[in-house]
């Protein structure tokens, strides 16, 4: 059996997937808003986003954000990735709101955890195993 050939997470982003959009449109908004929730932002070395910032409202602001981290959620509904995807993008939220809702433990915890970078981090690697496969070629991951 031939060996597949390989291609990077550059040359992916360029592919065209079942929607017509290439990966990186289809990623393009959901990186932003990852980028806006959790580390628009950077005070003596430590970077935060929107997230951490309207969780200091008790209650409200952490339910905000879990309507709004539901994104990475449609994204991922809205992609056709597998059930086990929704599932971890639903899992991060509702830790991020959970938690987040802890005063004080809760506002330390949002700087930290990040759940909507791990989210986007989640949805973008499957969209890229999809692109590849889709291509009938293996993926080979880029350090960094």
């Amino acid at each position: 059996m031939p060996k597949k050939e390989t291609i990077t997470d550059e040359d992916l982003m360029q592919m065209r997937l079942g929607s017509g959009r290439t990966v990186a449109e289809e990623l393009a908004a959901l990186r932003r808003f990852s980028r806006i929730l959790d580390n628009q932002f950077e005070v003596m070395g430590v970077r935060f986003g929107a997230d951490a910032i309207v969780g200091l409202l008790p209650v409200a602001g952490d339910a905000v954000t879990l309507i709004t981290g539901t994104t990475a959620l449609y994204t991922s509904v809205r992609l056709k990735l597998p059930w086990h995807v929704h599932t971890r993008v639903v899992l991060n939220l509702l830790t991020d709101a959970g938690i987040g809702a802890i005063p004080i433990l809760g506002d330390a915890f949002d700087f930290f955890f990040r759940s909507h970078k791990r989210n986007f981090r989640l949805v973008e690697h499957h969209v890229l195993e999809r692109a590849a496969k889709q291509a009938g070629v293996r993926r080979v991951k880029q350090a960094g």
